[in-house]
């Protein structure tokens, strides 16, 4: 038993992961909260490999990439998680073990072998699986003058969905959404929709984390 929390949020890209991982650190930090984010691609062993060669481990076979984002995840878990859980703090992860373990399956990988590489990890406190449509999504990207930052992998065009990136990207994401709606059901994840404001999904998300972070907070005094 460990005297912090692990809080671990999911979902896929533009969801808003990121900016919410930060506003909950920021948030528990004001009320006397230590906290830690850690996320894929992060370890000292494998991030800046996992970063620099994106394009090339895409490339790769599923379970050559399986084994190489289990390997950073295991080398933040035993250098950062566990040593800060034991601390105290309440460790963010901007995803965990779900996001790789959707993104393979779907490729054809084998579910359970996937599975098992995630065996032994710390379970959380809570998962929250961020979420919105599809169309969403890519809107998100093109109003914010990023559609060139679509890549054949986290579109989908390496799995022949579609000759178009965007028709690709909105049937791979939709594919994502409802493995991402299934494997939170298993779990008895919180699924969040990011459709409203960002102060209203932050709330949501505060609210959900209230019985696990309650006894933690302390007040916030004008004097």
């Amino acid at each position: 038993m460990y005297q912090g929390k692990l809080i671990v949020l999911e979902g896929p890209d533009q969801v808003g992961r990121s900016l919410h991982a930060r506003l909950l650190s920021a948030r528990l930090e004001a009320h006397g909260v230590a906290t830690f984010t850690i996320g894929l691609a992060r370890s000292t062993l494998m991030g800046e490999l996992l970063k620099s060669h994106t394009h090339h481990i895409h490339q790769l076979n599923w379970r050559t990439r399986a084994l190489l984002y289990a390997t950073d995840l295991h080398d933040q878990i035993l250098n950062g998680i566990e040593p800060l859980l034991e601390a105290g703090f309440v460790v963010i992860s901007d995803r965990y073990d779900l996001t790789p373990k959707i993104r393979e399956s779907v490729r054809g990988g084998d579910p359970d072998w996937i599975k098992s590489l995630y065996s032994e990890i710390p379970k959380p406190d809570s998962v929250i699986i961020l979420h919105c449509g599809p169309r969403r999504l890519l809107n998100r990207i093109m109003f914010g003058e990023k559609l060139e930052s679509l890549n054949n992998f986290e579109s989908g065009m390496d799995m022949g969905i579609s000759t178009s990136i965007t028709s690709s990207f909105l049937k791979y994401q939709k594919l994502l959404r409802d493995e991402f709606t299934k494997a939170g059901k298993e779990i008895d994840a919180t699924l969040i929709p990011t459709r409203d404001s960002v102060e209203i999904v932050h709330n949501k998300i505060w609210k959900s984390l209230q019985p696990i972070v309650g006894d933690l907070i302390q007040p916030i005094n004008d004097s």
